[in-house]
């Protein structure tokens, strides 16, 4: 209960700080679509289309080739000397930032470089908590549930619509074949990272914008693997996966309204646990 109630916290609080960046550089991300729409009477909004398409088929190619290499090594890890909760890797976020902050500060260039090196290390960290929740990821069905984190969308979901999200994607893609599961990822991927790109394409100054994105965009599927894969084990552990959602949903509301009344002006922080997810 209580690593479900962790999971419950992480999707309350899906949209961290580093989050709302992606908010404050919406002007940059319109202002880059609207040059690109108006290069030339012919392209239109060609331009942004021809360039999302190319990124979600980079993505795609990094999803097909990439999973071998992102789970390489990770089986060999001593059950010993694996954590017994899943918890985040700061070594990719900060390789991911690194990556962001090279690429933005050549611009658009840099993309070349930073699509399959940011798609392979966000995949590596989902297969990483996919192992530490107890998955062999040997099995297709792993790969298969990891692919499905990338198929939950960007960090751009508002708070009360994260968790119906969640439900509302995991039921739609959960009998996908493998390939579809790499086609919607790609697609609902390519087009976060193109616009990511977009905040970034100026030289220099995107460096800054480059590394705070990626930042925050491993941060955000790393929390979402957690959850998705808590969820699995929770399901797998009671066989009741109906069970599992009902008191999941009870949790997430309760984390919620905590983080309600611990934000209220005045109020001071209010912490609180619930003896029942302890």
């Amino acid at each position: 209960m209580e690593q479900l109630w962790r999971a419950a916290v992480i999707m309350a609080d899906s949209r961290g700080v580093l989050l709302r960046l992606a908010g404050v550089f919406g002007r940059r991300i319109e202002a880059m679509r609207g040059a690109m729409a108006q290069a030339g009477e012919r392209l239109g909004g060609a331009a942004w289309a021809e360039f999302v398409r190319r990124v979600q088929e980079t993505v795609e190619d990094t999803l097909w080739s990439g999973y071998r290499y992102a789970t390489l090594g990770l089986e060999a890890v001593p059950q010993l000397a694996r954590p017994k909760t899943p918890r985040g890797n700061a070594l990719h976020r900060l390789a991911t930032m690194a990556s962001g902050a090279a690429s933005g500060f050549v611009g658009l260039p840099g993309v070349l470089f930073d699509i399959p090196f940011t798609t392979t290390t966000i995949l590596r960290s989902i297969a990483q908590v996919a192992r530490d929740c107890g998955e062999d990821l040997a099995e297709e069905e792993t790969r298969r549930a990891c692919l499905q984190v990338l198929a939950f969308g960007g960090p751009d979901t508002a708070d009360d619509d994260a968790e119906t999200g969640y439900w509302v994607t995991r039921l739609g893609v959960n009998h996908l074949t493998v390939n579809l599961l790499i086609n919607n990822a790609a697609s609902r991927l390519g087009i976060t990272l193109s616009e990511k790109f977009l905040a970034q394409a100026v030289p220099v100054a995107g460096a800054f914008t480059g590394a705070a994105l990626n930042y925050a965009f491993t941060s955000y599927y790393q929390n979402m693997a957690r959850v998705h894969f808590s969820l699995r084990q929770a399901e797998r552990r009671t066989g009741e996966p109906a069970a599992v959602q009902a008191c999941f949903q009870d949790m997430v509301r309760l984390a919620r309204e905590r983080r309600r009344v611990t934000r209220r002006p005045g109020r001071g922080a209010v912490k609180y646990l619930p003896r029942a997810a302890g």
